[in-house]
């Protein structure tokens, strides 16, 4: 049998197309004994489907590639992923932080939704199929088609869609290995693999007993060889028993590396001059304690103030430096079994960016996780799983 379409991976992007593309014949084909795991762990089991707002203020939360991925987010934007749900019976409802998940906050029922979809659409689904080998089909006659050859059986496909996701929670069956298929079978170039939407450790870090709280508007700046590289601001921060969390370090850890500086500004944008005078001016008034005057003046909690006061001495020069530049050395990053998301992946040079078709293997798609686009956390990356089946759902209509 020749199917008309074979979708490698059932995850969220695999499934995105096979819920949105009709055919008479179509196979995916997933690695492990369930479809849609990450889509079901993801925001926590409750979806975090996309983010509210204008579409081009998204390009900025997919790193460098973000203009790279501009064409398919803005036609396929995050109203017409809202619509798509909504017209299949999935209301959604978004928070005041901008994002947005099923009404249910039940990640199962966008899954089963889709599931659904993609059966009446014409795929059927092999379960503990890990893809070993793809590449093309010899034969007498004219048809240019596919072979994939899995652990238990061969198949012939005239288009692939690759939507085998990157490295991060390997057990769910997203653990790279695909790249190899890819990269040794079809020369396709592969960039450096690295985890995203991951916690940062730290040497020295000191605010274990603090775990649990967190400060909505900070800022992030990032050093290496004491050279300033980048900063993220007023982004939520969040102290666990071993290291620094939310989106503020998860979204901007794809670009630290073992050994690099990371400053925090627990009060930005107050600046260390400014903290300072302020300090020493509200001490001057208040007989309180040091810790009662930081917490009341920068409105902290009085937990951490105490602990930041106590580090410091209760000197005002080293309490406003460790608020606005508390300085320390990064240990590591969590690895894929703890990172979120992938940063690398399939090159975009190796694909188009209006039907996401490897230009030296035409017939296949890459969509997803599997390609080098990762965004930051709140929905970023499964609008682009929707936003890429999508277009290659445009390109497989024209044909």
């Amino acid at each position: 049998m020749v199917y008309d379409l074979v979708i490698i991976g059932g995850g969220a992007a695999g499934l995105f197309a096979a819920s949105n593309i009709e055919v008479h014949s179509g196979l995916i084909l997933e690695k492990t004994g369930q479809i849609g795991t990450k889509l079901l762990m993801s925001g926590a089991g409750q979806c975090n489907i996309t983010h509210a707002g204008d579409i081009k203020d998204y390009i900025t939360h997919y790193g460098s590639n973000g203009k790279k991925i501009r064409s398919c987010l803005y036609k396929h934007n995050n109203l017409e992923l809202i619509e798509f749900l909504h017209r299949n019976d999935i209301e959604t409802i978004t928070r005041e932080d901008g994002k947005v998940f099923p009404k249910s906050m039940k990640a199962s029922d966008v899954l089963n939704m889709m599931i659904e979809k993609a059966k009446i659409n014409g795929f059927t689904v092999k379960l503990n199929s890990p893809v070993e080998v793809l590449m093309p089909h010899i034969s007498d006659d004219s048809a240019n088609l596919w072979e994939i050859v899995t652990n238990r059986e061969n198949y012939l496909a005239k288009r692939v869609i690759i939507a085998s996701g990157g490295c991060s929670y390997p057990t769910t069956g997203s653990d790279g290995n695909f790249f190899k298929v890819l990269s040794e079978g079809l020369g396709v170039e592969i960039t450096k693999l690295y985890p995203s939407l991951s916690p940062v450790n730290v040497y020295d870090y000191g605010f274990a007993e603090l775990s649990g709280i967190s400060f909505p508007h900070c800022q992030l700046s990032l050093w290496r060889d004491g050279r300033k590289l980048s900063a993220a601001s007023d982004d939520a921060l969040l102290l666990t028993h071993t290291n620094f969390s939310g989106p503020l370090v998860l979204n901007h850890s794809r670009y630290m590396r073992t050994g690099d500086t990371i400053k925090f500004n627990y009060i930005y944008p107050v600046d260390y001059a400014e903290a300072l005078k302020k300090i020493t001016t509200a001490m001057k008034k208040n007989k309180s304690s040091v810790s009662n005057v930081v917490s009341t003046l920068f409105n902290l909690p009085r937990s951490f103030a105490r602990e930041l006061c106590t580090l410091s001495q209760d000197k005002p020069k080293a309490i406003a430096r460790k608020l606005t530049e508390d300085t320390y050395t990064v240990k590591s990053t969590g690895g894929f079994d703890t990172a979120m998301a992938t940063s690398g992946g399939v090159s975009l040079k190796e694909i188009s960016s209006k039907t996401m078709e490897l230009k030296k293997c035409l017939g296949i798609y890459v969509i997803g996780e599997c390609l080098d686009v990762d965004g930051d956390t709140g929905g970023y990356n499964l609008q682009f799983a929707y936003s890429s089946a999508m277009a290659v759902s445009d390109a497989l209509k024209s044909i």
